[in-house]
């Protein structure tokens, strides 16, 4: 991130944020070496893990939502940068960067940089592979847990940093038991100082969940710094959110204003997999705020507006994976994610003619009377600008008395409205499927 002021080059001697952080979660570092397995052997596991959790990550879709706030004095937000992008494929099977909607970007004293949005998609999400073991300094710190999770500690440093190319430097937590990096924290390096001005790099933490019960995925990076500019410090608060991991590929038929789309890229892609446990709880502490209206200052809230239509390729491939994420929500009793997908005035028309809104859908999940959804199966997308209608066969399974479960095959055809660029489940209307 650059200054917009006025510069005089200078460096900054402060220690960095990561070094002096403790999390509330974090148990005490015990030093002590690990037992049964050497530190060399978990530096080689977890190097191995990394790679195949790098593959693995290849073949996800995902959105990222970037946000980055600067502060003054009173530390209330005086500029904000945002921008959410999806991580998908094109009708070819190639990964391909889409933006939700243009970047809104009302940023005073710094301005991002080419190295912020790399450093944003390459750093921050951290990896390190077999292959990248060598370029790096590792140094066993000792165990503790975090998140409830026993973990081994190592600081990371660059041995060296070639011109051009930027590095990690701060510390990870590597799973115990599986070998995979769970968070991190550090910053990227190195700051740039030359004739075109400073290029400063916050502290960040970075938390991993567990996708599809096995690999530990970046799902919420937070950071919360001051950048040393010689005109003077900005306090920079960035926040990314990664959510809606679904793997690449569906077994379905996808119609556009009546028409079967070929479905060419998918064909070699991998078979999606059902997720086996919903993720871990990702913590959001010291979240920024705007201030209340009691102390003078009044943020106008930002409208919801959709951004320009999307694509229909891609707004099929999304709807697809919107529906199986509504159905492993109800089979695993994820509230939080239903709470997300589905609308306020939300309705689901059973084939018997009952109905049930979005707050007594929630309501049998919390009291363990709500059934089990099958993976959606021959699955047609139909797409009207801002609504869809996404229909298939899904085998139910529902409580019918005392340790007795009714199953049975229907079919569902689900209404969904795009409000501020997400799709969101409307009706869930079923029939007997014959």
């Amino acid at each position: 991130m650059k200054d917009f002021r006025p510069l005089l080059l200078a460096l900054c001697l402060a220690m960095p944020l990561w070094a002096m952080a403790q999390n509330d979660q974090d148990t005490y570092l015990d030093p002590s070496l690990p037992e049964g397995v050497s530190v060399r052997q978990i530096i080689s596991k977890f190097a191995a893990q990394e790679e195949i959790y790098k593959q693995a990550r290849e073949h996800y879709t995902y959105r990222e939502k970037v946000r980055v706030q600067t502060l003054n004095d009173q530390d209330y937000p005086d500029g904000e940068y945002d921008n959410t992008f999806d991580v998908t494929f094109d009708d070819q099977g190639q990964r391909v960067i889409h933006e939700v909607s243009a970047p809104r970007d009302t940023l005073k004293t710094i301005r991002m940089t080419p190295e912020d949005v790399d450093d944003i998609r390459n750093r921050l999400p951290f990896i390190l592979t077999t292959d990248e073991i060598p370029e790096y300094n590792i140094q066993y710190k000792g165990r503790q847990q975090t998140q409830g999770v026993p973990c081994y500690v190592f600081d990371i440093s660059p041995k060296a940093m070639a011109e051009g190319q930027r590095y990690f430097e701060g510390r990870i937590w590597v799973d115990a038991s599986g070998f995979q990096i769970v968070k991190s924290a550090g910053k990227a390096v190195p700051d740039i100082y030359n004739k075109q001005g400073e290029n400063l790099f916050p502290s960040f933490t970075t938390y991993r969940q567990l996708v599809d019960g096995k690999y530990w995925f970046p799902a919420y990076t937070k950071s919360d710094d001051y950048l040393h500019f010689s005109s003077g410090s900005v306090h920079v608060i960035e926040t990314v959110d990664y959510t809606n991991y679904k793997r690449f590929g569906a077994e379905s038929r996808i119609i556009f204003d009546g028409q079967e789309l070929p479905q060419g890229g998918q064909a070699g892609a991998p078979a999606p997999t059902q997720t086996q446990q919903p993720p871990a709880p990702v913590p959001r502490q010291n979240a920024p705020a705007y201030p209340p209206a009691s102390q003078g200052q009044t943020t106008a809230p930002r409208p919801v507006t959709n951004p320009p239509a999307q694509a229909s390729q891609l707004a099929q491939q999304e709807l697809v994976s919107v529906e199986r994420e509504f159905s492993d929500a109800v089979t695993h009793r994820d509230v939080s994610i239903l709470e997300r997908l589905l609308t306020d005035d939300f309705q689901l028309i059973s084939a018997n003619g009952d109905k049930e809104d979005k707050f007594g859908l929630l309501d049998d999940i919390h009291q363990d009377h709500a059934g089990t959804f099958g993976q959606p199966q021959n699955l047609q997308v139909q797409v009207n600008g801002d609504r869809a209608t996404v229909s298939g066969i899904r085998e139910e399974s529902v409580p019918a008395g005392a340790h007795k479960v009714q199953t049975a095959k229907v079919r569902f055809a689900d209404q969904y409205v795009r409000r501020a660029g997400e799709w969101l489940l409307a009706q869930s209307k079923e029939s007997a499927a014959r």
